[in-house]
């Protein structure tokens, strides 16, 4: 279930003076208190929607939308705004601020993670972990097993799975055989990754 909806918050409170209240037909103050509305997801404030501003009445106590009060009050109001305006707070774009740090730490990753692979891939290691492309549709992996100067021999895995980050439910001991060891030049390999045409991910402890 996903929790979203709208809230509002005091953002500024002040008084308008030598005013008439329409209730009590006073020249009195009156207090006024302006709202922020924010609309919300999981109670996390995204985006600002609009503004509120109540006005309280010193002697009767009478609250007002000041939408609903005459163009004099209106006029005072504006000029109060004028001379100390109402800010929107940074704390009502909280979530737009979270999805762009998500989204920038993604797009780091993947790029940190697009620049090892290119030097896992020209210096192996024993261990590493290839992620590669078998039958249309399915996806496998193999383990470097050993590397000398110009090949390296992988352990491959038996098993396939038809997701492309569905390796680890099959990367396990008993899924692997020393009876298929695959050898490559390190120049097959270098070629094997570009474009992910057959090694698509290195995985390296």
């Amino acid at each position: 279930m996903i929790f979203y909806g709208t809230n509002s918050s005091n953002l500024k409170s002040g008084k308008i003076k030598n005013t008439s209240c329409p209730q009590c037909v006073t020249n009195t103050d009156m207090n006024y208190s302006v709202f922020g509305k924010y609309a919300h997801l999981y109670w996390i404030p995204f985006f600002p929607i609009g503004r509120v501003n109540i006005l309280e009445c010193n002697i009767c106590k009478s609250t007002y939308d000041l939408k609903n009060l005459d163009e004099t009050v209106k006029q005072k109001f504006k000029k109060e705004q004028d001379f100390n305006p109402t800010k929107t707070p940074i704390w009502f774009f909280s979530g737009l601020f979270l999805i762009a740090v998500i989204t920038s730490s993604v797009i780091y990753y993947d790029n940190k993670q697009d620049d090892d692979e290119k030097v896992f891939i020209k210096n192996p290691k024993v261990g590493d972990l290839y992620h590669f492309k078998a039958s249309e549709g399915f996806y496998s992996c193999m383990k470097v097993q050993k590397v000398t100067k110009d090949s390296v021999f992988c352990l491959a895995n038996n098993m396939e799975t038809d997701q492309e980050t569905g390796i680890d439910d099959i990367n396990i001991d008993k899924n692997y055989s020393l009876k298929t060891i695959w050898g490559y030049s390190k120049k097959e390999l270098v070629e094997s990754m570009k474009d992910e045409e057959f090694i698509y991910q290195i995985d390296r402890n």
